[in-house]
Order: C-alpha cells, then structure tokens, then sequence
C-alpha cells in the first residue's frame, strides 16, 4: 500500500470549481443519488483509480464507480489533475461488445476484486455488485400498477353490489338505526387498528429486507428531516439555523443577512452563505425560494422522491395496496347497500349517507398515507429508535433536529418562520434554477465503458 500516495488521492477535492454544480452535486442531480451514496461512490472511485496508478494490470470499475468516471472526465481539467497526482494517465476505455474484449474485462473486473481485496479488504456491495443506488433494494417492478388497481377495483365493486345487495337485504330489514350505525363503526374501528398493524409491520418487514449496506441505512440526518416532513423548506431550515447557531447569519426584526464573522462547516452553509452575500438582507421566504432552486437542496427531494416513486411501483408494495384496497371496498359495501335498501322503503337515510361518504374520504386519505408510510414513518423511526443515532444527537445538531424538529430550532429563527408563515410577502427576484444552463451535455458521448 502507498500510503502517501493514498492520503493524497483522498484528499483530492473534486468540487475545486466555484459554483451552484460542482463536480458532486452535478453527480448526484444528474443520477438521483442521495448525498452519503454520492460520497461512497465517489470514494470507491477513487479507491479504483488508485488501483489503476498502482498496479500494472487492466483493472475494471463497477457499473456505479463507472458513472463517476464518465462524470470526472467531463471536468477534464479536474481529471488532467488527478492523472498527474496519481503520476499515470488513466485511459478509459469504452466497451464494443465484441466477445473477446468480454473477456477481457471480464478478466479484469476478478483481478480488479483481487487487488481491491488486498489493498481495501472487501468491495461495498452497494457500489460494486449493482448497477444503480436503488438496485441494492431488490424492488422487483409490479405487474398491475395501484392506479390499475383503482379502476379494475371500483369496476369489480360495482358488479359484486347486486349479491351483495341480496345477501344483506334481509338482515338490514331487521335492524334499524342508530343499531346499524354503531354496529357498522364498531366493525369499521376494528377493521381499520388490524389493517393498520399489518401495514405498518410488513413496512417494517420491507426495511429489514433491504441490504444494510444499502443508502437506506446510510442516510443524512437533513435526508431523514425530508422523509419524515416531505418538506424541503424544512431541510433548509436547518442549514440555515446552524448558520445562526455559530454566528454567520443575524436576525434583525424579520430580515436576515450575513454576519461579519463567517463560519462555513459543509456545503450546504455555504451555498446558503453564497446567496445571502447576493441578495443582501432578505425576508426569510424569498431567500427559501431561491435557495429551494439550487441542486444541493433540489437533489434531496429529488433522490428520494425517486426512491419513494420505485417503491410504490414495486410487488411489495402493490401487495399491501390491494389488500388495504379490498378490505376498505368490502368496509364501504355495508353502508353502500343500506343507503339502496332504505331509499327503497322509503326510510331515512342521511346519516347513512354521511357515514359513507366520511369512510369514503377517509379510505382515500389512509390509501394516500400508505404510500408514504415507508418514508415518512418507517425508516425516520428506524432511525429514531437506534441508539447510535440517539447518541449522535449529543453531538451533532443535526441529528438532534431530526430527532426533535422544531424544539431544537434557535428561538429568534424559529420565530421570523412562524411570522413568516401568517404573512406572505412579494414574490422572489432572485429564484430560477442554477442548474440546467451551466451542466452543458451529459456524458453519452463518451461511449461505453469496460466495467461491466
């Protein structure tokens, strides 16, 4: 192991170039890659491109450090820089298909775990054996998509009211209300707290299922603020009172600007800083409007509404979704059919009617919760319920946000959002995306790679 050489490569820092898209976020914007996946991916790279300087064989990336190579020769005056740190001129050498170049790499990739092996120990599975972040989890794709599931449902819940209708017809005859209503609630209640425990334990099951060495356990505490709030001005919101915290930004009345003394401990503080120093002193909500257009805050949302997106599109979830559909379908038939027999008797029927169209709603919004509920309740309370983290909050305020939200927000902060929310003020004159104009074309045009 050359250690100097080592310590040199890791200390290299892609993200040289100022600017909203540097080297990282432009990586994991363009990919959907949550922040500590970005980070691991951008390690084993580097751990590759050591190999590669280092020994005298053809060593060949995964699918995942492939992508940051492609990436890292966009930045040509970035990699020129590292080509000469590392004392070699890497070549990449995009792939044929031909079968004796197959070979070859195929070759190459067992020497490449091999020499890996010796230097590093053993490769992440998350970064070598897949071929995307989200490709760890073992979601396999559904058949019948839940909006399917919808449609064929309420067709099929349209035929079955006929012998529904006949087989309770006869008993309905003979109870009236209030009798049905409560009798109907109590069975309603009872279906609802068994339903809901199932779900939420087979979420929990989903989470066990995942590979440990996946992102889903590697999350950032702000990540984790996102999934549990679906809010990204949340997000934002912690960046910038760790910046009141440590003294950077001031609070007077109800504008905020930068300080003369600046403190800047990660990324996100400092693009919080960068558009401060533009804007001057600004109301709260237009400085979070401009700053929910830049990619380092845009990719938190993005990469994890991605992940969100692909698992309500997976078996898994598709499962829970039809029996949670045909359970409240089979709930909603019982006062579907009373409201039909009492029309026909001539008997009153409007609290029946409130009742279902209430049930209704609710079955809606409980299909709704669903969905989320493996991002907004199961990994946050994963993440709650383990001690580690726990731990961390002592020290890390981050951490201790996730876990306590607003309480631990600075009191002059968390005033200005609280007024700021009951007053809307004009509309933003610096927001507009950073992103797109300065990414110039994507890296199709390198060809294929030999790391299949």
């Amino acid at each position: 192991m050359n250690n100097a050489l080592w310590d040199n490569i890791q200390q290299f820092d892609f993200d040289q170039t100022p600017g909203d898209y540097p080297f990282s976020i432009r990586l994991a914007n363009e990919n959907r890659w949550t922040k500590g996946f970005t980070e691991s991916a951008i390690l084993e790279y580097k751990k590759f491109m050591y190999l590669a300087a280092v020994t005298d064989v053809m060593v060949s990336p995964s699918a995942i450090v492939d992508v940051v190579w492609h990436q890292h020769l966009i930045f040509s005056q970035s990699y020129h820089d590292f080509c000469q740190l590392l004392g070699k001129d890497i070549q990449h050498v995009p792939s044929t298909h031909n079968k004796a170049q197959f070979e070859q790499f195929k070759w190459a990739a067992e020497r490449t775990k091999v020499q890996y092996t010796s230097h590093f120990g053993l490769q992440p599975e998350s970064i070598w054996h897949y071929e995307s972040m989200l490709a760890g989890l073992k979601l396999r794709p559904a058949n019948v998509k839940p909006g399917f599931v919808v449609l064929f449902g309420v067709l099929i819940f349209g035929l079955l009211t006929v012998p529904f209708y006949y087989l309770l017809k006869p008993l309905y005859v003979h109870i009236d209300n209030p009798y049905f209503i409560l009798g109907f609630a109590a069975i309603a209640l009872a279906g609802y707290v068994i339903l809901d425990l199932y779900n939420k334990n087979s979420m929990k099951t989903v989470l066990r299922n995942f590979d440990h060495d996946s992102f889903v356990y590697h999350l950032k505490p702000l990540e984790l603020v996102y999934l549990k709030t679906q809010r990204l001005s949340d997000v934002i919101g912690g960046s910038v009172n760790e910046l009141i915290n440590n003294g950077t930004i001031k609070i007077t009345g109800q504008m905020i600007s930068v300080s003369n003394t600046i403190t800047i401990q990660s990324a996100e503080q400092a693009q919080v800083v960068s558009v401060l120093k533009e804007s001057g002193r600004v109301h709260y909500p237009k400085l979070l409007r401009v700053l929910e257009s830049k990619p380092i805050f845009r990719n938190v949302s993005n990469s994890l509404a991605n992940f969100q997106y692909n698992f309500n599109q997976s078996k898994t979830f598709a499962k829970l979704f039809c029996s949670s559909f045909t359970v409240f379908a089979l709930l909603l038939m019982f006062p579907l059919i009373r409201v039909i027999t009492g029309v026909e008797r001539d008997k009153p029927v409007t609290q029946v009617v409130i009742v279902t169209v209430a049930l209704l709603t609710f079955v809606i919004f409980y299909l709704r919760k669903l969905s989320l509920m493996l991002c907004k309740e199961t990994i946050p309370g994963w993440y709650s319920n383990h001690t580690q983290y726990k731990y961390e909050a002592g020290s890390d305020w981050q951490w201790n946000y996730f876990l306590y939200g607003t309480a631990a927000l600075n009191a002059s902060f968390f005033t200005v959002m609280n007024y700021n929310d009951r007053n809307k003020w004009g509309s933003s004159d610096g927001g507009g995306s950073s992103c797109g104009s300065s990414c110039g074309s994507s890296c199709g045009s390198c060809g294929g790679c030999g790391g299949d």
